[in-house]
């Protein structure tokens, strides 16, 4: 319950006052409940949805919930995609690309990853098969998550030294990451029965490929990559339903 709390409040803004003791190989623990954090935000925004959905039409109900799930996740994901975006594509050797993803400064490359990934989401969350809806919302960060449990394991932390990616990437267990796989799958089934499966097996494969992609170019991973990666992966999340789900 100790590490649960953690990731919580480590990956979200959900106010809980409670103090915990916190050991540097408690974040690496914690990938087992990646899913669970994905859960919780996603039941979250599908209640949001259910509120708005029931008095505005078209897709503003799909607007607000993708800005009520940036602001409980406090935007930790998006603004690793838009920094790993600057530094991929500025076209430089490894050392300046992870300079570039570590000033707290945005560029061009990032502002507009950001504007078309908000559109494509809310563009796919809007052409959901209604039947769907729901348990889509849900599901979306949960297999984001679990993809993340997935990535990290064995994987080599891109910089040199010590950063919150650091604690995670690379650390965790075959143990803990089989248990977030099989939880993630669990959940997605529950969810969404045999589709929500196939959409989390071929984000794992996302996963790996642009893990390897990644670790190609700069020799690893960074915790601005893993929000990068949680994105994209989400996007083909949706695609999937999208495409499958009617």
């Amino acid at each position: 319950m100790k590490t649960l709390i953690l990731m919580i409040q480590f990956f979200t803004r959900i106010p809980i006052k409670f103090t915990v003791d916190i050991k540097k190989n408690d974040f690496s623990k914690g990938v087992l409940y990646f899913p669970l954090v994905g859960l919780i935000i996603g039941v979250l925004n599908s209640i949001v949805y259910c509120i708005f959905s029931r008095v505005i039409d078209g897709y503003t109900p799909f607007i607000v919930v993708i800005i009520f799930n940036e602001l409980i996740t406090g935007a930790l994901h998006l603004d690793g995609l838009a920094d790993s975006c600057d530094g991929l594509f500025s076209a430089r050797k490894k050392n300046r690309m992870l300079e570039i993803m570590r000033d707290s400064r945005i560029g061009t490359n990032g502002v507009l990853v950001l504007i078309f990934t908000i559109i494509i989401k809310i563009n796919l969350l809007y052409s959901l098969p209604e039947t769907i809806i729901l348990q889509s919302i849900v599901i979306l960060p949960v297999i984001g998550r679990g993809v993340l449990s997935f990535v990290t394991y064995r994987a080599y932390y891109a910089r040199e030294g010590e950063g919150l990616g650091s604690l995670i990437i690379g650390k965790t267990t075959l143990k803990r990451t089989l248990g977030a796989v099989a939880l993630t799958a669990f959940i997605s089934y529950m969810l969404l029965d045999t589709l929500g499966i196939l959409a989390f097996c071929f984000c794992i494969i996302i996963g790996y490929i642009l893990r390897r992609n990644f670790t190609r170019i700069i020799g690893g991973l960074t915790g601005d990559l893993l929000g990068a990666i949680n994105e994209v992966v989400e996007i083909f999340v949706l695609f999937i339903l999208v495409s499958f789900g009617g």
